[in-house]
Protein backbone atom coordinates (compact mmCIF):
# COMPACT_ATOMS: atom_id res chain seq x y z
CA UNK A 1 0.00 0.00 0.00
CA UNK A 2 1.30 3.44 -1.10
CA UNK A 3 1.53 6.43 1.46
CA UNK A 4 -1.30 9.25 0.80
CA UNK A 5 -1.08 12.32 -0.40
CA UNK A 6 0.85 14.94 1.94
CA UNK A 7 0.98 18.68 1.75
CA UNK A 8 3.60 21.22 3.55
CA UNK A 9 3.06 24.83 4.08
CA UNK A 10 5.44 27.47 4.89
CA UNK A 11 4.82 28.06 8.54
CA UNK A 12 4.40 31.76 8.31
CA UNK A 13 3.28 32.23 4.74
CA UNK A 14 0.37 35.04 5.77
CA UNK A 15 2.83 36.82 8.02
CA UNK A 16 6.37 37.32 5.71
CA UNK A 17 3.37 37.22 2.20
CA UNK A 18 5.83 34.76 0.14
CA UNK A 19 6.43 30.59 0.78
CA UNK A 20 6.01 27.20 -0.33
CA UNK A 21 3.36 24.85 -0.64
CA UNK A 22 4.48 20.96 -1.71
CA UNK A 23 2.09 18.70 -2.90
CA UNK A 24 3.41 15.12 -2.55
CA UNK A 25 1.22 12.31 -3.76
CA UNK A 26 3.20 8.17 -3.15
CA UNK A 27 2.48 6.22 -6.27
CA UNK A 28 3.94 2.84 -5.07
CA UNK A 29 6.92 1.05 -5.88
CA UNK A 30 8.96 3.77 -4.30
CA UNK A 31 8.23 6.61 -6.22
CA UNK A 32 6.82 9.88 -5.71
CA UNK A 33 5.72 12.73 -7.63
CA UNK A 34 5.03 16.45 -5.99
CA UNK A 35 4.08 20.02 -7.33
CA UNK A 36 6.12 23.13 -5.71
CA UNK A 37 4.84 26.07 -5.45
CA UNK A 38 6.40 29.28 -3.80
CA UNK A 39 3.29 31.64 -3.45
CA UNK A 40 2.93 35.22 -3.12
CA UNK A 41 0.01 35.57 -1.02
CA UNK A 42 0.45 39.61 -0.68
CA UNK A 43 0.16 40.03 -4.69
CA UNK A 44 1.65 37.43 -7.36
CA UNK A 45 -0.53 34.02 -6.26
CA UNK A 46 2.06 31.16 -8.22
CA UNK A 47 5.44 33.43 -8.06
CA UNK A 48 7.55 30.24 -8.95
CA UNK A 49 6.23 26.82 -9.77
CA UNK A 50 7.94 23.18 -10.51
CA UNK A 51 6.85 19.59 -10.78
CA UNK A 52 9.15 16.54 -9.94
CA UNK A 53 9.24 12.82 -10.07
CA UNK A 54 11.80 11.26 -7.63
CA UNK A 55 12.48 8.26 -5.21
CA UNK A 56 10.19 8.46 -1.81
CA UNK A 57 13.83 7.84 -0.39
CA UNK A 58 15.30 10.69 -1.79
CA UNK A 59 12.12 12.87 -1.40
CA UNK A 60 12.05 12.09 2.83
CA UNK A 61 16.06 12.58 2.99
CA UNK A 62 16.23 15.74 0.86
CA UNK A 63 13.96 16.94 -1.27
CA UNK A 64 11.47 18.62 1.41
CA UNK A 65 14.03 19.10 3.77
CA UNK A 66 15.52 21.60 0.60
CA UNK A 67 12.60 23.06 -0.14
CA UNK A 68 10.77 23.41 3.31
CA UNK A 69 13.27 22.68 6.57
CA UNK A 70 11.34 20.59 9.27
CA UNK A 71 11.61 23.57 11.35
CA UNK A 72 9.72 26.00 8.92
CA UNK A 73 6.92 23.78 7.91
CA UNK A 74 3.54 22.80 9.06
CA UNK A 75 1.80 20.07 7.69
CA UNK A 76 -1.50 20.69 5.55
CA UNK A 77 -4.33 18.69 4.59
CA UNK A 78 -4.41 18.09 0.52
CA UNK A 79 -7.87 19.92 0.26
CA UNK A 80 -6.86 22.56 2.10
CA UNK A 81 -3.19 23.18 -0.20
CA UNK A 82 -5.09 23.09 -3.29
CA UNK A 83 -7.85 25.78 -2.06
CA UNK A 84 -4.52 27.81 -0.20
CA UNK A 85 -2.42 27.47 -3.79
CA UNK A 86 -6.03 28.27 -6.56
CA UNK A 87 -6.62 31.39 -4.30
CA UNK A 88 -3.86 32.91 -4.25
CA UNK A 89 -3.29 32.84 -8.09
CA UNK A 90 -7.18 33.75 -8.70
CA UNK A 91 -6.04 36.65 -6.08
CA UNK A 92 -3.28 37.72 -8.38
CA UNK A 93 -5.24 36.81 -11.60
CA UNK A 94 -8.45 39.35 -10.19
CA UNK A 95 -5.73 41.74 -10.45
CA UNK A 96 -4.05 41.51 -14.29
CA UNK A 97 -1.14 39.02 -12.72
CA UNK A 98 -0.61 35.49 -14.55
CA UNK A 99 0.92 32.37 -12.45
CA UNK A 100 4.56 30.98 -13.31
CA UNK A 101 4.58 29.48 -16.61
CA UNK A 102 5.08 25.90 -15.01
CA UNK A 103 2.11 26.56 -12.36
CA UNK A 104 -0.04 24.26 -14.80
CA UNK A 105 2.56 21.23 -14.68
CA UNK A 106 2.87 21.52 -10.92
CA UNK A 107 -1.03 21.25 -10.78
CA UNK A 108 -0.41 17.85 -12.02
CA UNK A 109 -0.51 16.19 -8.39
CA UNK A 110 -4.02 18.17 -7.13
CA UNK A 111 -6.03 15.68 -9.65
CA UNK A 112 -8.47 14.43 -7.84
CA UNK A 113 -7.90 16.47 -4.67
CA UNK A 114 -11.11 18.30 -4.11
CA UNK A 115 -10.75 21.89 -2.53
CA UNK A 116 -14.15 21.78 -1.62
CA UNK A 117 -13.65 19.36 1.12
CA UNK A 118 -11.60 22.16 2.78
CA UNK A 119 -13.41 24.37 5.17
CA UNK A 120 -10.33 26.95 5.60
CA UNK A 121 -10.29 30.47 4.43
CA UNK A 122 -7.99 32.77 3.63
CA UNK A 123 -7.42 36.64 3.22
CA UNK A 124 -5.09 37.34 0.30
CA UNK A 125 -3.70 40.64 0.05
CA UNK A 126 -1.83 42.93 2.75
CA UNK A 127 -4.65 44.54 4.74
CA UNK A 128 -6.93 43.30 1.51
CA UNK A 129 -4.92 45.44 -1.00
CA UNK A 130 -2.07 43.90 -2.89
CA UNK A 131 1.26 44.38 -2.17
CA UNK A 132 4.13 43.69 -4.11
CA UNK A 133 7.64 43.57 -2.89
CA UNK A 134 10.24 43.22 -5.91
CA UNK A 135 12.57 40.16 -5.23
CA UNK A 136 16.23 39.86 -6.11
CA UNK A 137 15.18 38.25 -9.66
CA UNK A 138 12.14 40.34 -10.90
CA UNK A 139 12.25 41.14 -13.99
CA UNK A 140 11.87 45.43 -14.51
CA UNK A 141 9.05 44.64 -16.36
CA UNK A 142 7.21 42.62 -13.13
CA UNK A 143 8.23 45.40 -11.12
CA UNK A 144 7.03 48.15 -13.49
CA UNK A 145 3.35 46.32 -13.80
CA UNK A 146 3.38 45.54 -10.18
CA UNK A 147 4.07 48.48 -8.47
CA UNK A 148 1.16 50.24 -10.07
CA UNK A 149 -0.83 47.95 -7.64
CA UNK A 150 0.41 49.26 -4.78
Amino acid sequence: MSRPTEAYVSANLFESGIGYVVVARFRGHGEMEAGVFMLDVFCLGAKDAFYTRASTEEYDSHLLDRILPAAGRKPLDPPTARKLIEGAVAYAQNVGLAPHPDYKKACRVLGGINSADSTATFAFGEKGKPLYVQGPNDSPALDRKSTRLN
